[in-house]
């Protein structure tokens, strides 16, 4: 069913040239009901007229949508993690338990006017008017270094907390703005891929991969230090690039697309994602990456590919093996809030801490008595 937007969401080749902007009289060939050819919608003057970009490469930024339920509007988009997982089991057949708390993330949309002008205003949508019945959110994993995986190897080449970019803008920052972007728009500068899907780096590339991989424990969930010129870094991990070539999506199981739910948060509606059904293959540090997008909604382009409208990245948690398993805590509230609002969710009122089996001190247990004969039986 979502086969399109793993098709669709690599960059175009030639995106980064001038795109002509099409003529009034460009029109689409789809067909009224009447048989006659229906002229594509175009936005207004002033605004940019065709998106170029496909996939990713619109993220965090004004879309101009020409058809779908936005259709003749430009709309931006934002997501954020309001409540991350913590911990998760590894995954087994037999026993499958989901992450804990369950992640979630709120989707925030405004409507842009004048966009591309210097009269650009933005202006966050009534939840309630939404149609989110095309809404969906997906996610990605990646593994990432543990607290303390890289502290007695070396440094981290970049200091402090970063991320991709901030929430309000898009998450790929290129090294210089798009031609067929204005100039007075304070998104056309944002329009550059900082991950450009090309070839991953091997690990004899570079002595960074030697450096770091050596002596690291099992549960380092196979992160690789990328070598300085890796070009698809898409985040940072307390200062260590994370590639979109360390990707480990293949190791979820459960549900990875989500619809929303229009719910009460913080005193007003919201579109919430929540992801109650997700679990881990292996063990290890790892966070998730969403994205959010509209399956009827197009952007105005010479295409008809899906747009990835906005993404952002989550806080770090652990998988534990079952041995290592410490047990769960009670449910949070907005966990509790959401089982309220009809979302299926395990609730615990107390935690629920691993039992320790007692330690054999190597004694063998006594052999049990033979059973006594009944009266009546042979002997």
């Amino acid at each position: 069913m979502y086969s399109q937007y793993q098709l669709n969401t690599q960059p175009l080749a030639s995106s980064s040239q001038p795109q002509a902007a099409p003529s009034t009289s460009y029109t689409s060939t789809r067909q009224h009901n009447s048989g006659l050819p229906s002229p594509l919608l175009s936005p207004p003057s002033g605004r940019a007229v065709l998106h170029p970009e496909r996939g990713t490469a619109l993220i965090g930024r004004p879309i101009y949508f020409q058809s779908g339920p936005y259709v003749g509007r430009t709309i931006r988009t934002e997501l954020h993690e309001i409540q991350k997982a913590d911990l998760g089991r590894k995954y087994a057949r037999v026993d499958r338990r989901p992450l804990d708390p369950p992640p979630v993330v709120l989707l925030k949309m405004f409507e842009v006017h004048n966009a591309g002008t210097d009269r650009e205003q933005e202006e966050e949508m009534e939840y309630d008017d939404v149609q989110v019945l095309g809404l969906l959110c997906t996610v990605d994993l990646f593994p990432v270094p543990g607290p303390d995986s890289l502290a007695e190897h070396t440094s981290p080449r970049h200091s402090g907390k970063t991320s991709s970019a901030p929430a309000t803008h898009s998450r790929f920052v290129s090294s210089s703005p798009s031609p067929s972007s204005p100039s007075g728009s304070p998104y056309g500068q944002q329009s550059q891929q900082t991950h450009g899907y090309t070839h991953s780096p091997t690990p004899g590339a570079s002595s960074s991969y030697s450096r770091f991989s050596k002596g690291l424990p099992s549960h380092f969930s196979g992160y690789m230090m990328p070598s300085d010129a890796s070009t698809d870094i898409v985040h940072y991990v307390d200062g260590y690039p994370i590639t979109e070539n360390s990707k480990q999506t293949q190791a979820l199981v459960g549900a990875t697309f989500v619809q929303p739910v229009v719910m009460d948060y913080q005193g007003s509606k919201a579109i919430i994602f929540v992801f109650a059904d997700l679990a881990v293959k292996i063990e290890g540090y790892f966070i998730l990456r969403y994205r959010a997008f509209d399956i009827f909604a197009r952007p105005y382009s010479n295409t008809n590919d899906l747009a990835i409208s906005s993404e952002c990245y989550g806080g770090m948690f652990r998988v534990y093996s079952t041995k290592e398993f410490p047990g769960l805590s009670a449910s949070t509230e907005l966990t509790k809030r959401l089982s309220l609002w009809g979302v299926r969710l395990n609730i615990r009122v107390s935690e629920r801490r691993r039992r320790k089996r007692p330690a054999s001190d190597g004694r063998r247990s006594p052999t049990p008595e033979p059973r006594a004969l009944r009266s009546g039986d042979d002997d």
